[in-house]
C-alpha cells in the first residue's frame, strides 16, 4: 500500500476521487432518472396505443351512431281518422301487428287480447303485445301503431333489457262497435 501511495501523489488521488464521485452522481442525477421517464413514457406509449386500437375498432359503431342522431324524423303524427273495430277483424290487427313488427325488426312473442271485453259488448277491448327486439327500431313502430284506426291509446309500456336485445310489454285499448 505505501508503494501506491508513493507512485500516486496526494492531489492525484483527491483528483480520482473527486472523478470517481463525479461519475456517481452523473449515474444517479442524471442516468437513473432519465432510465426511468424512459420507462414511464414506453407505459405511455402503450396505452395511447391501445386507445388508438380501441377507437379504431369502436369507430363504425360511432359513425353508424352518430348517422342515426343526425336523421330527419318527422316531427308529426300521422292523423288518421278514428274508425272503430268491428268484431271479427281482431284476427286482422293481430295480422297487422305482426306485419308492422316485422318491418321494423321486432318480434311478436305473443298478443293476448281481454276476451271479458268482447263478451260484455265494451266499447273497448284490451291487448297485450309482447314483443322483442332493438331498441332503436322501437319508435318506428310506435309510430306505426298510432296508425291503426281502431287504436285509441297505448296504456301501459314496459322495456326491460334481455341478452342482446330488448323486451317491450305493451297493454293498448282499441275502440270496437
Amino acid at each position: 500500500m505505501k508503494k501506491i501511495l508513493f507512485i500516486l501523489p496526494t492531489q492525484s488521488m483527491v483528483y480520482i476521487s473527486a472523478c470517481g464521485a463525479g461519475i456517481i452522481f452523473f449515474i444517479f442525477l442524471i442516468i437513473v432518472p432519465t432510465q426511468n421517464m424512459s420507462a414511464e413514457l414506453d407505459h405511455d406509449i402503450e396505452n395511447l396505443k391501445d386507445r388508438a386500437e380501441q377507437q379504431r375498432i369502436l369507430r363504425p359503431v360511432f359513425s353508424s351512431l352518430l348517422e342515426r342522431a343526425k336523421r330527419e324524423y318527422p316531427t308529426q303524427l300521422p292523423a288518421i281518422k278514428r274508425v272503430k273495430l268491428e268484431r271479427g277483424d281482431i284476427n286482422k290487427v293481430t295480422e297487422l301487428l305482426q306485419a308492422m313488427a316485422g318491418r321494423h325488426d321486432l318480434i311478436i312473442q305473443d298478443i293476448r287480447t281481454d276476451v271479458n271485453a268482447m263478451m260484455t259488448n265494451s266499447e273497448f277491448i284490451q291487448m297485450r303485445i309482447h314483443a322483442t327486439g332493438d331498441f332503436m327500431n322501437l319508435r318506428g313502430f310506435l309510430l306505426d301503431l298510432g296508425t291503426i284506426p281502431s287504436m285509441e291509446q297505448i296504456e301501459e309500456m314496459s322495456i326491460r333489457a334481455i341478452e342482446q336485445n330488448r323486451e317491450y310489454k305493451l297493454k293498448v285499448w282499441m275502440a270496437q262497435k
